[in-house]
């Protein structure tokens, strides 16, 4: 479980630019937008 805090971790700090500038609620929606395209399943490689 610690790989998966540490990732959770991670990815907030990745975002966290993103949060910023969109503000909270626009930052929100581009999250349910990104989530109604993206295909189920773990994230896979392209190669």
């Amino acid at each position: 479980m610690k790989f998966i805090r540490a990732a959770g971790t991670a990815a907030r700090a990745a975002v966290a630019p993103w949060q910023e500038a969109l503000g909270e609620a626009r930052f929100s929606e581009l999250v349910a937008d990104l989530t109604r395209i993206t295909p189920p399943g773990p994230i896979r490689p392209a190669w």
